[in-house]
Parts: structure tokens; sequence; C-alpha cells
């Protein structure tokens, strides 16, 4: 059972809905019962649990595919970002602005550059959210990692429309953060402690054969538990995040 007490609605009372170009905020509430995935960040796994209660909650949508919310499974997996944040902080996606908005008042935050592609995104989002400790920066956060000179003691990366990144793309993101980084700052993507967590199982030399189909721990993902084992993952999962290319390079 998802305990709502337990997360924040400040986005609901901060955001207001609008659209521009295919992009809308739109507010709904999740009505108590309602079957929904969460995350658990400590495990690095995707689940799906039961609200409590009803929960008003706001989406960026983008011709209709929702790219961000703050619903719990956001929520949670944004707790890892909002502990680790400090000093100079580099957040890569505005979305609907909730991480800004969770950390602004750590006292040990003493500046957030996000760095946002969509101008329309900017215009439904930022002016609503802004601090003086903020900044916008509309710009790729690609060419901006690979350009831009200041260096940051925290970076986070969430540029991924999906629930789940192409294993390849979260780790050449990684590596691309590393050189804006200050001596002992550190770099979090979106969903790391499941990337983390699949990457190692991955196998360690050529030749490693997935699991036959049979009953094995959940999907991370997905929780499906009647599979074939692809480092913790069913197929279908380990399609959708690039898993799949990985197996055939360790065998190659």
């Amino acid at each position: 059972m998802i305990e709502t007490k337990k997360y924040s609605t400040i986005m609901s009372q901060i955001l207001k809905e609008g659209s521009c170009q295919g992009y809308k905020i739109v507010k709904s509430k999740v009505q108590k019962g309602s079957f929904l995935r969460t995350y658990d960040p400590q495990q690095g796994r995707l689940t799906k649990d039961v609200f409590d209660s009803d929960f008003p909650t706001v989406r960026l949508t983008c011709k209709e595919d929702i790219w961000m919310s703050d619903t719990p499974l956001e929520q949670e997996s944004y707790k890892p970002a909002v502990e680790k944040a400090r000093g100079d902080v580099l957040i890569c996606g505005l979305g609907i602005g909730l991480l800004p908005t969770l950390i602004k008042d750590k006292p040990e935050v003493k500046h957030i550059d996000i760095v946002e592609i969509s101008q329309c995104v900017i215009k439904l989002v930022w002016e609503q959210i802004r601090t003086p400790k903020m900044e916008i920066i509309h710009a790729d956060a690609w060419k901006y990692l690979a350009e831009n000179p200041k260096k940051y003691d925290f970076i986070h990366i969430d540029v991924w429309g999906s629930i789940t990144a192409p294993i390849l793309e979260v780790k050449k993101a990684r590596e691309a953060a590393l050189k804006c980084l200050k001596p002992n700052g550190q770099v979090h993507c979106w969903l790391q402690e499941l990337y983390d967590r699949i990457i190692s199982k991955l196998p360690k030399k050529a030749g490693f054969p997935t699991a036959r189909a049979g009953f094995h721990d959940p999907c991370l993902i997905c929780g499906k538990t009647l599979r074939n084992d692809y480092a913790g993952l069913c197929m279908d999962c380990a399609d959708g995040i690039g898993l799949s290319e990985i197996f055939m390079e360790k065998q190659t």
C-alpha cells in the first residue's frame, strides 16, 4: 500500500495547467485504490502498489505521452539525488521542476543551473518554480555537457521521455558529465540504482547464456516472474533498454 501522506503535493500547488505546441501541464487526481508503479531506490527496482488515498498529481505530457509527473514513483526515484545535491548543482532536464523544487531550500545547495532543450517546457514551468538560487539555460544537455567550461559539485541527468532509457545512453550521459565535475563531485542519472543493479548482473565473460524460461525473481522493471533471465530482466524489458545488444557484444 502506497502511503500517499509521505509524499509532497507541492507541484500541484505551484504549477498551473497550460499548453504549448504539443506540450501540456495537466493536473489530475489519482484515486484511492489505483494500482500504479512506484520505485524502490534501495533495491533499484520498479514495483507496483496501490494508493491508500486520493493523491493530486501534475503531469508534463508531449503529444499525450507522459514525460514526467510527481507521483510517488518520481518522488522515490529522486530521493538519492535530493540527498546528494550540494554546492553548485546542474540539472539536465527541467520536466515539471520537481527536483529543483525539492532541493532549493537545502542549505548545502548554493546554486542550481537547469538545462532544458524545449522552449515550451521552459514557458510552461520555469516562471512558476524559479527562485534567486536557480538559473535556466535553454540548450541541448548533451551539447552543454560537451562544451560548457563550468564545473559542478553535483550533476543530475534526466533527459529521457520513456520510463527507462537505453542503458548505453545512461553510460554515455554519465561519462559526458564527468568533465563538468569539481573535485569530489558526483553524477547521478534518473533511476541510477536500477541501472547499477542491472550492470552488476551482466555477464563477465563471453558466451554467457541467459537462463531458460521458468520462474525467476521479478523482472526489475515490469515485475514478470515467468520469463527468461536477462541480467534480472525479462526479454521485453531487456530489449527496451538495449540490453540484448550488450549480450551480443559480450559474445564477440
